[in-house]
């Protein structure tokens, strides 16, 4: 195609503090997957949100078929045929799946007033057919993990007949094989003359399935070239702004020490069945497998965080009591599969988050906080690059 099916030209985008977005343009054409790759930060997230209709530009225009159009909400967006898969999931955790999929789109009934609850399951089960996800569509939204979330919120934009389609970072909560079926199933929407615009991180990705690809940084165009016309190197280097090597060395641990913590024969009854596991001191162990297999509910055990119906957990040659207050008072920390919902405070500060686990050791016979809880903090952001 000559004609892209929709463009963006010279968008800017400021917010208070910061200039988000400076003269960034992205031309997408139909039948064809255009990778939109940068650091955190670069812009991509908020010039996706400008497409969507969920921020205004403050300049800047668009083209459908090469005609001006305006995008000022995301009901204008929609009308146009844009469908995003936002990177942050927006399920409502007390409906099901159909429900999820659907929400503000159902069939009606044939009664004034009423909705075809059977013909929105059957709709809803087509599309998690060509997803390859088996889950019943009357399964509730908090009920499913992240993995199946993120297959529920690709499947909500497949049922809108988007000809555009966005995907921030889809992969980043699914295995290998629902990969492996998503890729299949956008090289199959690519033939059917749909423009994908794929954001990720991952230059496998990149290479795999993009068509063009579009360089951020600092909120500026950096580059737009074909796959074939560069390498993973210079495209970091292009996102990064200078020479970054990209080659790691394999470093494994030779001796390990001392057994650390220790799973005998565990049992619980969200599925875990005579699971066994040994760490020691130097070791970094990884737990694979399937979404379903058990690996979230095998470690929410160990911390304590699901009740154990069989088996025990040593730490330190000692056995865990099984809550997340003794686990945390014996040195082990968890970073949950979920960090949104049980990670994070999310109406509190970082400042606060930070503290929370650790707050004992900071924290006054009071009960308040002093001037000590800075401190460390300094020296953890420092630590994570922040």
């Amino acid at each position: 195609m000559t004609t892209p099916l929709i463009e963006m030209r010279h968008i800017s985008k400021a917010f208070p503090g910061v200039q988000a977005l400076k003269d960034v343009s992205l031309a997408a054409y139909g039948g064809e997957v255009h990778m939109l790759v940068g650091q955190n930060g670069a812009g991509k997230s908020t010039l996706i949100k400008i497409l969507c209709g969920a921020h205004r530009a403050d300049q800047g225009e668009f083209l459908v078929h090469g005609k001006p159009v305006h995008i000022e909400s995301t009901r204008d967006a929609r009308r146009l045929g844009v469908a995003v898969i936002f990177q942050e999931f927006s399920l409502v955790p007390y409906l099901d799946i159909a429900q999820n999929i659907f929400l503000g789109r159902e069939f009606p009934g044939r009664l004034p007033g009423t909705i075809d609850r059977g013909r929105m399951h059957s709709e809803a089960r087509r599309i998690l057919d060509l997803l390859g996800m088996d889950t019943d569509t009357r399964t509730r939204a908090v009920r499913l993990g992240v993995a199946q979330q993120q297959m529920v919120e690709i499947a909500k934009a497949l049922s809108q007949n988007a000809r555009v389609l966005v995907m921030d970072e889809p992969t980043a909560a699914i295995s290998d094989r629902e990969i492996e079926r998503l890729f299949h199933l956008i090289r199959k929407l690519r033939g059917e003359g749909i423009a994908i615009i794929y954001i990720s991180h991952r230059m496998r990705e990149v290479f795999e399935i993009g068509d063009r690809i579009t360089v951020l940084r600092d909120g500026a165009n950096v580059a737009s070239l074909r796959p074939s016309e560069t390498t993973m190197d210079e495209l970091v280097r292009l996102m990064v702004g200078r020479e970054v090597d990209t080659t790691y060395r394999s470093r494994f641990c030779d001796r390990p020490g001392e057994s650390v913590l220790e799973v005998k024969g565990l049992d619980t009854k969200s599925g875990v069945r005579r699971a066994n596991l040994t760490l020691r001191a130097g070791e970094i162990v990884g737990l694979a497998g399937l979404v379903g297999a058990g690996r979230t509910e095998l470690v929410r055990a160990i911390f304590g965080a699901d009740p154990v119906t069989h088996g025990q957990v040593f730490l330190n040659g000692r056995v865990l009591k099984g809550s997340p207050a003794e686990a945390v008072k014996q040195g082990m920390g968890l970073v949950p599969e979920n960090r949104k919902n049980e990670g994070l405070a999310l109406l509190r500060s970082v400042h606060d988050n930070m503290l929370t686990a650790g707050l004992r050791n900071f924290s006054r016979a009071d009960g308040t906080g002093s001037r000590k809880q800075r401190m460390p903090l300094k020296a953890l952001f420092s630590d994570c690059g922040l």
